[in-house]
């Protein structure tokens, strides 16, 4: 997915004092990071957070917290559909003491209900000490905006008639963005004459680039494929006002809350229940080509539906996502 963007160090960034440690190895994704002990020991923090109850570093400061004397709060983001399940995996969950982490925890979270289900069967931790406290959007930020919708399209060349599916985040062989052109060549018949934008949005893991390009050209003559880089929140609100659809064919994403929050309708994974409850959105079954061809379908020549579902994804995350409407469910 590319190198880190920030070198180790201090630095400040939003209001925000960031203390970035080196990273002495990694193995699947998980850091073992140096010099956290001391970091800890001078900050004195009251509170810990640590993200990823299967991280080495979860394991750390829970070893640590005793002594420490400060609060600690665990959560996973993991989803059944991406548990590695090699036998390498299979040994990795046996070697390392999670119930360390179980006993040392104040607080234990799953941000989706899957995840909530993740943590049960993988760590053995009892569903009643596991809580489900959704992701949310800043939605103050991620608000539908009219002129930065009709400017973005402008810029990248998109008629402000046209039919905009919007994929953003990483475009891996895993997250298999590259679905929604297969879906779409299959449905060429049913599409008339509107026109249809596929908008990817994000970096891109390697060789992955190669299969969304072979998808693209086969559907070039019907559907018009737009891939641009990562960018900041702020400018995610432009695309996201720009779309009609967002879509994530397989495993999950922190951005569908944000397209929601600009009043898009999704598509998303059916084991991704709080997300779409509002009917805002169409459920699929993960690597099930047809819930796809339908969902689009349905969305693409639909314009009324597609529209109030697009308000509900708004009602849902005003009322049930916000940051706001979280910290004042949650915190003590």
């Amino acid at each position: 997915m590319g190198n880190r963007i920030h070198e180790p160090g201090e630095y400040d960034l939003e209001g925000y004092r960031v203390i970035k440690l080196p990273v002495a190895f990694e193995v699947s994704k998980r850091v073992w990071l140096k010099g956290l002990e001391r970091v800890l020991r001078r900050l004195r923090p009251d509170l810990v957070v640590c993200h990823g109850i299967g991280n080495f570093n979860a394991l750390r400061v829970s070893s640590w917290k005793k002594t420490m004397g400060f609060k600690l709060l665990v959560d996973d983001h993991m989803l059944m559909s991406e548990v590695n399940r090699s036998i390498l995996g299979k040994l990795y969950y046996k070697t390392f003491n999670f119930q360390k982490v179980y006993k040392s925890a104040d607080r234990i979270v799953g941000v989706a209900d899957e995840c909530v289900q993740y943590i049960v069967d993988f760590y053995r931790y009892p569903k009643s000490r596991v809580e489900m406290i959704p992701l949310g959007a800043d939605t103050n930020l991620f608000r539908f905006e009219k002129e930065q919708a009709a400017a973005f399209r402008e810029r990248n060349g998109i008629d402000q008639d046209a039919i905009v599916i919007t994929y953003t985040g990483k475009h891996t062989f895993k997250k298999a963005p590259h679905y929604t052109l297969i879906a779409l060549d299959q449905l060429r018949d049913k599409l008339g004459d509107k026109k249809i934008v596929a908008l990817y949005v994000g970096n891109m893991e390697a060789n992955y680039r190669e299969e969304l390009e072979l998808h693209a050209a086969k559907v070039a003559d019907r559907v018009k494929v737009i891939m641009l880089p990562a960018v900041t929140n702020k400018e995610l609100v432009a695309i996201y006002s720009a779309s009609d659809i967002a879509s994530w064919p397989r495993q999950g994403s922190m951005s569908m809350i944000e397209a929601c929050s600009c009043g898009v309708p999704i598509v998303c994974c059916d084991f991704l229940t709080e997300r779409y409850k509002n009917n805002n959105g169409i459920a699929i079954k993960e690597d099930n080509m047809q819930d796809l061809i339908n969902a689009y379908d349905f969305l693409i020549n639909n314009e009324a539906e597609r529209k109030a579902m697009g308000q509900r994804s708004r009602e849902l995350i005003m009322n049930e996502m916000s940051w706001k409407s979280i910290a004042e469910r949650y915190l003590e």
